[in-house]
């Protein structure tokens, strides 16, 4: 079954160097067609009590138990080599030296979707796969899951006493890849409704992530069912919060307000910029004067700067007063935390119904363009987007705040009410 390879693996020790206690390192040398490498044991031994011959370790006594000890976790760490190399075989997949020693040194990933979730993420973000932002989502998705098999463990063990681990792990409670199951889907959507209070798209976010891994696990011929081939979990995508023209209005007088602090007189610049041209934060940071051309804002977004599309905004006058510098970057910013931190602050102060956020500003643009008789086709060139349905849901805004502006004749039918009450 698949390409034919030669192996094997042989204990020695490393006796060219001796340490002052008289001992020497227990390496395990492994060959793959011709290629070598030697596995560092955490292990020493005299080298006068060790069969080369044999591979194994010479009591240095009568009733050596460290010697008993010792010769049971090298066999142990073969096994794992032996194992690494029976996987490849049977599945046809070719094993290197390279990933061998990547497997043997994160051997309990193997059967654990947990640590398996982990090590890909990390692999995929160290090699620019996937960008600093996903790779948080991914964290976070597999911070809860890790969280709620922790939970689930502590239950089959309740009334039983658990020993602790020597060491504290991040994943104490391995999740075999054979567990994965469309209940346990559902018992972890459940987990983060009611302990975490997630919303719907929060936890249909977090179950994507699962899938994207699990997906991949299955391409690396882990052998298991696919959970989610019977799992639906459908979200009601909520609309997001869009600014209103008299909120946008309060937040225009108090970025010129003489009290207003220069943090959040920096940020209310920036913020107010993208609710007039819809820029998102990660182009907020980086745009400068060389974006400029006229009165058009030219731009290639970083969301989706691998496309290489390049984005034209026109810009209305009142954008160059939110601008303070003359050369080089438009605006000084803080990070995404700090600003949504101040941006929650000034939506207290300014008695805001929600929190506003870096994004809230590129909603803003989009719903009052439309709002404002703009059409849907030419808002999304503005704000970039490859199909017109994610543009869609700026019209969904607007003609959700038209039906809630009906609402007036309730203060028409109050006071006819109040009318009836006093005669």
């Amino acid at each position: 079954m698949g390409n034919h390879q030669t192996f094997s693996q042989k204990v020695i020790i490393k006796d060219d160097y001796v340490k002052k206690d008289g001992t020497s390192q227990i390496h395990i040398y492994v060959s793959i067609d011709g290629k070598w490498t030697r596995i560092p044991l955490k292990i020493s031994w005299p080298p006068s009590h060790f069969d080369k011959a044999a591979g194994k370790l010479k009591p240095r006594h009568e009733k050596d138990q460290d010697c008993t000890d010792y010769s049971m976790i090298i066999v142990t760490e073969c096994s794992k080599i032996n194992e690494i190399f029976k996987s490849h075989r049977l599945s046809g997949k070719v094993l290197t030296i390279d990933n061998l020693e990547r497997e043997y040194y994160n051997f309990k990933a193997r059967n654990c979707f947990l640590r398996y979730f982990d090590n890909e993420s990390r692999e995929r973000y160290k090699r620019r796969k996937i960008e600093k932002g996903t790779y948080d989502c991914n964290q976070v998705a597999l911070n809860k899951l890790n969280e709620f098999w922790i939970k689930e463990c502590q239950k089959k063990v309740k009334g039983r006493r658990e020993e602790a681990p020597v060491e504290p792990e991040r994943f104490p409670h391995p999740l075999p890849f054979n567990q994965l199951t469309k209940q346990l889907l559902e018992n972890f959507a459940a987990f983060c409704k009611n302990q975490h209070g997630n919303e719907p798209v929060t936890i249909s976010k977090n179950l994507r992530d699962i899938k994207t891994y699990v997906n991949r696990a299955l391409e690396d011929k882990h052998v298991f069912d696919n959970p989610f081939k019977n799992f639906k979990y459908k979200a009601i995508e909520s609309l997001p919060h869009a600014h209103t023209e008299e909120e946008l209005q309060a937040l225009l007088k108090l970025v010129n307000h003489p009290v207003t602090s220069d943090a959040w007189r920096q940020v209310l610049a920036h913020y107010l910029y993208s609710c007039f041209t819809g820029l998102r934060i990660s182009d907020i940071q980086a745009v400068s004067h060389d974006n400029i051309q006229g009165d058009w804002l030219v731009i290639k977004p970083y969301k989706t700067r691998r496309f290489n599309k390049i984005v034209r905004i026109p810009l209305h006058p009142i954008c160059q007063t939110f601008i303070h510098s003359t050369t080089g970057k438009l605006f000084k910013t803080f990070s995404e935390q700090y600003t949504n931190r101040i941006l929650k602050k000034i939506g207290e102060y300014l008695k805001f119904p929600f929190d506003p956020t870096t994004h809230t500003a590129r909603h803003t643009f989009g719903t009052l363009f439309i709002e404002l008789g703009g059409d849907v086709v030419t808002l999304k060139d503005y704000m970039g987007h490859s199909n017109l349905e994610t543009t869609m849901k700026y019209v969904h805004i607007s003609e959700k705040r038209k039906k809630e502006k009906i609402n007036v004749f309730d203060k028409l039918f109050c006071k006819q009410e109040n009318k009836k009450d006093a005669a």
